[in-house]
């Protein structure tokens, strides 16, 4: 019994080393994801890398490995893997988000916002106009910061953490009525989510 599973193992092996270097990079990459959704960074980083090895021109690999490299808190490189994949495509709305959070974590505001300014030109956002709000309000500017939370709740209207914040810089405001009015809202989605 033992030889039958050794056989079926020995065939996979040799399945795996015949495959070609397009499917490998599929295998790669796709395990990487796969570490990714759960939550299994390093695994993810050598899947990734060994998938760049193969295909070191394409831009989901390094926008990939930046995103692993981030939740590792490895933000270095996070920050050289963004870039390229930045490089390899310019329009990569989820890496300018990433090199924005980046920033904010350096507290490198004004790098945040450019970051986070050109991921929303490529693609309007809640939770980046969320981002902006939060530096916006720590810069003093509450105008701007209404402006953009304003911009949040359109697109994802349905979203407690927006309202409460929208409440919060109202009440820092002393637009005390308009806060009220929106953290009932806040508790009305809560209670939904």
């Amino acid at each position: 019994m033992l030889s039958a599973y050794l056989g079926k193992f020995f065939d996979k092996i040799e399945d795996f080393f015949s495959l070609s270097a397009d499917d490998l990079f599929k295998v790669y990459y796709n395990e990487g994801l796969d570490f990714i959704a759960s939550g299994k960074y390093n695994s993810a980083i050598t899947s990734l890398k060994s998938a760049n090895k193969l295909k070191p021109k394409r831009a989901n690999v390094h926008y990939q490995l930046g995103v692993a490299y981030f939740h590792n808190a490895m933000f270095e490189e996070a920050f050289r893997s963004l870039n390229k994949a930045l490089s390899l495509d310019p329009n990569n709305y989820s890496a300018h988000h990433y090199l924005g959070k980046i920033f904010e974590k350096e507290e490198s505001y004004e790098k945040a916002m450019e970051a986070y300014n050109a991921a929303i030109k490529i693609a309007p956002d809640a939770e980046i106009y969320y981002r902006i709000s939060l530096i916006q309000d720590k810069n003093g500017a509450h105008e701007a910061a209404i402006t953009s939370l304003t911009e949040a709740i359109k697109l994802d209207p349905q979203v407690s953490k927006y309202y409460y914040r929208l409440g919060l810089v109202y009440d820092s405001n002393n637009q005390h009525d308009k806060a009220v009015e929106v953290f009932k809202k806040a508790v009305e989605y809560e209670e939904s989510e």
